[in-house]
């Protein structure tokens, strides 16, 4: 009986989602920047065509100027968020995908087929990785956040709706990974972040990193403003979170004995994913 090998690159998979946030980063960072700019870059889409065709004035107040750059700084963020969410679904059935090979390779069933997995929505996606493989519940909840973040730009102009709040709480509750400094003194005092610049340390200290959540507020009616420093860390949080379920996709196969670990031979496996 011959063997065979199935090949599943990991590496691969997470490029997939790291080239999409970086996509995502770049292209809110020109665009956050650029709807900032002062004096304001022009708005007219090919001024020197053949045809003169004018749906927009060419010629704005300085009202006009000022609403136009907020409103594209809006645009920006709803097609980043849109990026980094379908970025991420894609990334998530193709660690599903993966796991359904392995699953198959092994004798075990999943219920859900890989293309009954590519029609959920991202939160159903992650709750649905969920039953397989470890994923803390704090990520699930911050992805389907994220998510909801995304359909108010998509479809209610960036303002949230009743289908965004918690009946209970009577709000939306935005939530991600970020990262929190603060510097402890050899006494044991606690500097916090909003305190460490410009605060002297006679004795030295030791600065400590820790991955905190943040939680953003908003009513109906609200706008989902974000800052470039939220959109950032929003950036970050979904690597955070991909890479945690790359991690444990790899540790399903390594202890399943389906992945080939540093001097192992393709032939020891009657299946192999490397």
């Amino acid at each position: 009986m011959m063997h065979q090998v199935v090949r599943i690159d990991f590496n691969i998979i997470l490029e997939t989602l790291q080239r999409g946030i970086r996509r995502a980063d770049i292209f809110m960072g020109i665009g956050m920047n650029a709807a900032e700019q002062q004096p304001p870059i022009s708005h007219v889409l090919a001024p020197d065509g053949r045809f003169h065709i004018e749906l927009v004035k060419q010629n704005l107040s300085e009202d006009e100027r000022a609403h136009v750059a907020v409103e594209f700084g809006k645009w920006v963020t709803s097609n980043g968020l849109r990026e980094l969410i379908e970025t991420f679904s894609i990334f998530l059935h193709q660690i599903y995908t993966a796991l359904h090979v392995m699953h198959v390779v092994v004798g075990k069933e999943i219920a859900v087929s890989p293309r009954r997995f590519e029609r959920m929505g991202v939160g159903d996606q992650i709750a649905e990785l969920q039953k397989i493989i470890p994923i803390l519940e704090e990520r699930v909840s911050i992805t389907r956040s994220l998510n909801q973040a995304r359909n108010c730009y998509a479809h209610r102009n960036g303002r949230v709706g009743l289908a965004d709040v918690d009946a209970e709480a009577g709000e939306f509750s935005l939530t991600w990974l970020a990262l929190s400094t603060s510097v402890r003194e050899p006494d044991g005092n606690v500097i916090p972040e909003s305190e460490m610049f410009g605060h002297l340390l006679p004795a030295g200290g030791t600065v400590l990193i820790e991955v905190v959540i943040k939680t953003r507020a908003f009513r109906v009616g609200d706008e989902l403003t974000l800052t470039k420093t939220e959109l950032k860390e929003i950036c970050l949080c979904v690597n955070t979170i991909g890479a945690g379920i790359l991690d444990e996709a790899q540790k399903f196969g390594l202890e399943a004995g389906l992945i080939l670990r540093p001097g192992e031979v393709t032939a020891s496996h009657p299946a192999a994913i490397e």
